[in-house]
C-alpha cells in the first residue's frame, strides 16, 4: 500500500525533481502572502457580511503561508513535496469559497472570477486532472454559495448566472489544463532526448576506449604468450603460454562483441526479443537451465530504458553464474499499458543478506546489485530483493516507449 501510494504522489508531481517542487512551491507561497492584502482589498470593496471573518480568514491564509514555508524548507521527499501541495491546494478552496461566501450578499457578484487563479494553480500543480477537479470544486462551490444565498439573503437561484459562471470554470480549467499538460509532456521529451543523447555519446566513447585500450592491450597480451611459447622449452611453461593467449584471446572477443553492441543499438527492437536473446545466450555459454515468460505484446522501449534494463537482466544472470550456485533461473517479463515488470528467481543458495543491506554491502566493493538498484531508480522505478529461498529480484519500472 505504501509502495502503490508512493508511485501515484510520484505520478502527480509530473516528473518534477524535489528541487524542482520546492521552487514552485515557494512561488505559491509567495503569490498567497501576496494575496491576503489582495483578498482583504477586494472583499472589502464587496461589502462583506461579517468584517472580522474576512479579518480571521486573512489570517489563516498567512498562518498557513507562514508553516507551508517552514515544510518546504525541512520536507526532504518528492511524495512529501507532492503531498504538501495536496494540502496547499485544499486548504486554497476553501480559503476562497469563506471568503466568496462574505460577499455574495448582492444581486450580481464579480467574485466567483477570483476563483480562476485556483483553478490556475491546481492546473499547474497537477496538470490537466488538477485544473479538472479544481473546476468541479468550483460548479460544486456555486451551488453552495447560491443555494446559501436564497437561504440567507432571499435572492432567487440564478440558473443563467450558475450555467455562466460553470460554463466559463470548465472552459478555462480545460484551456489552462491542456496547455500546462503540453508543456509538461514537451519539457519530459526533452530531459529523455538529452539523456539518450548523453548515454549514446557516452557509449560511443566507452566503446573507443575499449578499442584503443584494453583490447589493444589484450591483443599485444596474446601476441608476447605466442612468442613466449616459442621461446621456452619446459611443457609447463609453454602450457601457461598458451593458456594465457587463449584467455587474452578470449577477452578480447568478448570486448569485441560489447563494442559491437555499444556501436549498433536497434531502438526498433522490441524489449521481450532483445531479452530472449540474451537469456538464450546466456544459457548456451554457462550451461544453466534459463527460461524467459512474457505476458503482453512486445514493444520497443526508450534507448535509456532498454539499456538499463538490459544491463540490470545482464548483472543479475552474471550474479547467478558466480555466486548462486543454482540449477534454474526464471526470468518474467509483463508489459503492461503504463509499466513493465520484470522478476528474476533462482534456485540457488541465496545472496544470505536482505535488500535492505544492499548499501552495507556495497561499502565492501560489492557494487553489482546496488548498481542494479540505481538503474532502476533512474528510470523512477521500484526495485526489491527476496533472498528466502533461492535469491528473487522484483523490478517494476514505468513503460516508456520509444514511438
Amino acid at each position: 500500500m505504501e509502495q502503490y501510494l508512493g508511485m501515484n504522489l510520484a505520478t502527480l508531481s509530473g516528473g518534477r525533481s524535489l528541487k524542482e517542487l520546492k521552487d514552485l512551491e515557494w512561488i505559491f507561497i509567495g503569490i498567497h502572502a501576496l494575496g491576503v492584502p489582495t483578498a482583504i482589498i477586494m472583499a472589502f470593496l464587496h461589502a462583506p457580511s461579517s468584517t472580522i471573518t474576512v479579518s480571521i480568514i486573512a489570517g489563516l491564509l498567512t498562518a498557513w503561508s507562514v508553516a507551508a514555508a517552514l515544510l518546504n524548507r525541512r520536507i526532504a521527499s518528492v511524495g512529501g513535496q507532492v503531498s504538501l501541495g495536496i494540502v496547499t491546494q485544499i486548504l486554497i478552496v476553501l480559503f476562497a469559497w469563506a471568503l466568496v461566501f462574505q460577499v455574495v450578499s448582492g444581486e450580481n457578484t464579480a467574485a466567483y472570477g477570483g476563483f480562476t487563479v485556483v483553478i490556475i494553480e491546481g492546473a499547474v500543480r497537477f496538470g490537466l486532472r488538477g485544473s479538472l477537479v479544481m473546476g468541479v470544486a468550483f460548479a460544486l462551490g456555486l451551488i453552495a454559495a447560491m443555494v446559501y444565498r436564497e437561504r440567507v439573503y432571499d435572492l432567487e437561484f440564478n440558473i443563467r448566472g450558475y450555467a455562466f459562471w460553470a460554463v466559463l470554470s470548465f472552459i478555462i480549467a480545460l484551456a489552462v489544463g491542456f496547455v500546462t499538460e503540453e508543456t509538461r509532456r514537451e519539457r519530459l521529451r526533452i530531459e529523455r532526448l538529452v539523456r539518450e543523447r548523453t548515454l549514446l555519446e557516452e557509449r560511443n566513447r566507452i566503446a573507443r576506449d575499449l578499442h584503443d585500450t584494453v583490447l589493444k592491450t589484450l591483443h599485444g597480451l596474446a601476441l608476447e604468450a605466442y612468442a613466449l611459447k616459442k621461446q621456452v622449452n619446459s611443457p609447463s611453461a609453454m602450457e601457461k603460454a598458451e593458456y594465457i593467449r587463449d584467455v587474452c584471446q578470449r577477452s578480447g572477443q568478448q570486448i569485441r562483441d560489447i563494442i559491437s553492441e555499444l556501436r549498433s543499438e536497434n531502438v526498433s527492437e522490441g524489449i521481450a526479443s532483445l531479452m530472449s536473446r540474451m537469456v538464450e545466450s546466456w544459457s548456451k555459454s554457462t550451461g544453466i537451465k534459463a527460461e524467459l515468460t512474457v505476458s503482453g505484446s512486445d514493444r520497443p522501449l526508450s534507448l535509456i530504458a532498454s539499456y538499463n534494463l538490459r544491463n540490470v537482466l545482464s548483472e543479475a544472470l552474471v550474479n547467478v553464474q558466480r555466486h548462486a550456485s543454482a540449477a534454474q533461473v526464471s526470468i518474467f517479463l509483463e508489459l503492461l499499458a503504463g509499466e513493465i515488470r520484470l522478476e528474476i528467481a533462482d534456485n540457488g543458495k541465496g545472496m544470505g543478506y536482505s535488500g535492505n543491506e544492499i548499501y552495507t554491502v556495497a561499502s565492501k566493493g560489492k557494487y553489482g546489485i546496488l548498481g542494479m538498484k540505481e538503474r532502476v531508480e533512474q528510470l523512477n522505478g521500484q526495485f526489491s530483493i527476496d533472498s528466502s529461498r533461492g535469491t528473487r529480484l522484483m523490478i517494476s519500472v514505468p513503460l516508456i516507449s520509444a514511438r
